[in-house]
């Protein structure tokens, strides 16, 4: 852990509590939303852009990281080890950890995910590269995203966390 002050140091026990308890399942969960509603309000919009397209389908690759995220705090998986190599942005690591836990997964979840992790998708949806390649279709990575949402939050609920969707 690197501040403005000083070099790395080895977290304390106290400071490993304290950031697990600041980095909530619910949280995660909450984020995850609040990435999703915006990526649907920006479908929605009558936004004239020249690649409308390319923040959308970030939020939602986005609000998917954090509900397999929550998922995985719900299941006691330190945020310091989410962020580290072993887990960090990498979806395909994520989903796996979560299938093997127990997440559901659909073929279409399934698909979308392997986008996501063996393609350029996501950088994609930040920066223009030109030539030929396959996107999720963003209709896909809505449906996968409520998927995940009904499903983590009914996991979040069993572990005795209120969600509340909206």
């Amino acid at each position: 852990m690197t501040d403005s002050v000083g070099p790395s140091k080895k977290p304390t026990t106290e400071e490993l509590a304290d950031e697990a308890r600041r980095s909530s399942p619910i949280g995660y969960f909450n984020f995850a939303e609040t990435y999703r509603t915006a990526a649907r309000a920006l479908r929605k919009s009558k936004a004239k852009a020249s690649h409308k397209e390319s923040p959308i389908r970030f939020l939602y690759y986005h609000s998917i990281e954090l509900y397999l995220k929550a998922f995985l705090r719900a299941h006691d998986i330190h945020p310091r080890e989410l962020r580290s190599k072993k887990y960090g942005h990498d979806i395909g690591k994520l989903s796996r950890q979560s299938a093997t836990l127990g997440l559901s997964l659909d073929e279409e979840d399934v698909e979308v995910m392997r986008l996501m992790s063996e393609t350029d998708a996501v950088i994609r949806s930040r920066y223009i590269l030109t030539g030929f390649f396959r996107w999720p279709d963003i209709g896909a990575l809505d449906r996968t995203c409520k998927r995940l949402r009904q499903s983590i939050a009914q996991e979040l609920r069993v572990k005795g966390i209120n969600v509340r969707l909206r």
